[in-house]
């Protein structure tokens, strides 16, 4: 069971009245209402998540952490100097996503990984490592590196923590792991096979540079494959726009498949230009982005609008948040959107 951690206290998430968890060996961030790929996996395989809502008071959690500190040899705090590192050398981007002053399960990925001679031993051959901390204490960290860490918590849309993500010289992730029992020969075996899939992704990219037409667009297709299906509309968009204009018609099914992811992408930009303005405003874009796309089904919509909740703020928006999800509920009430969307609503009529 991880922990939460909170920045500010006025930002809990609403997704948590639910009394929904992911059950993961992670330590979850509802710091902002942020969580567009977390939302987008729970709402998108229909899984059911079951740990509760836990304490998010910080004495309790900095009593149930063992203090640690970061920073070790070998790892770099730099993404750009990393990213070139990594191109460089042709070794793979290793980023790891940490709490290391409060995040039980990074404190223990920490000593029974990465700081082993193993680990500093055999993985600088394949992986350029680059630590970004989010410590619950941020004087640590110069204010470069806070502000470069909340960026790329941002892109990548981490959630939890810790959050390794493996991706190539560019940036461009092909893999997501965190915490795993079984020491750090079985980690190292693990980081090796989830390495693979870079080697697959990009033997399929290289054939289809030899290729046109459809016969590269199904190449193209191929290499994507391999990558984890969340990842591809926020990261790999240019390849979706490049197999679209070599398969106009479809073919394929690319386009049914992450049109609407890539519309929700656009959608989470959308929704955070409008922070600022408040939830009314917030809301009001969704609903003009909803209205864009009329080929929407109702359950389609229903995921769109659930993204609102991402983006406002307790209790603040309280009224505009239960206006909102008596809309999804309307939309269907049996679908899972639905049942989220009526668990929200009666925790919030209760807390009026």
């Amino acid at each position: 069971m991880g922990w939460t951690r909170q920045r500010d206290a006025s930002a809990i998430a609403y997704l948590a009245l639910t009394g929904f968890w992911p059950a993961t060996n992670a330590c979850s961030d509802f710091s902002s209402l942020r969580g567009l790929l977390f939302l987008a996996a729970l709402l998108g395989n229909g899984c059911a998540v079951a740990m509760k809502f836990p304490s998010l008071v910080a004495t309790t959690i900095l009593a149930a952490c063992s203090l640690s500190s970061f920073a070790a040899d070998g790892w770099l705090s730099d993404f750009e100097k990393a990213k070139a590192q990594a191109g460089a050398e042709k070794k793979v981007l290793l980023m790891d996503f940490t709490g290391s002053d409060w995040c039980e399960y990074c404190i223990r990925l920490n000593n029974e990984v990465f700081s082993t001679p193993a680990f500093k031993k055999a993985a600088p051959a394949d992986f350029v490592l680059l630590e970004l901390d989010f410590p619950q204490n941020e004087s640590k960290l110069p204010e470069a590196t806070r502000k470069q860490n909340d960026a790329l918590q941002n892109t990548y849309s981490v959630e939890g923590y810790p959050t390794i993500l493996l991706a190539d010289s560019q940036g461009r992730p092909f893999a997501r792991t965190g915490y795993r029992k079984g020491g750090v020969e079985e980690y190292l075996k693990h980081l090796q096979s989830l390495r693979a899939v870079l080697t697959q992704r990009d033997a399929a990219f290289d054939k289809a540079a030899a290729l046109s037409g459809i016969e590269k667009a199904r190449m193209l297709k191929e290499g994507l494959s391999v990558v984890p299906e969340e990842m591809i509309p926020m990261h790999y968009g240019t390849t979706l726009d490049e197999i679209k204009g070599l398969d106009p018609q479809d073919s394929l099914g690319m386009q049914k498949s992450f049109a609407f992811p890539q519309a929700l992408h656009k959608l989470r930009a959308r929704l955070k230009a409008k922070l600022l303005e408040g939830g009314v405003a917030i809301r009001a874009e969704a609903d003009s982005v909803v209205a864009e796309n009329p080929q929407w089904a109702a359950q389609q919509k229903q995921k769109a609008l659930l993204y609102v909740l991402n983006f406002l703020m307790r209790p603040k928006d309280d009224a505009t948040a239960l206006k909102l999800v008596k809309d999804i509920k309307a939309l269907g009430e049996g679908t899972e959107e639905g049942k989220i969307a009526e668990s929200i609503r009666a925790q919030l009529e209760r807390a009026k």
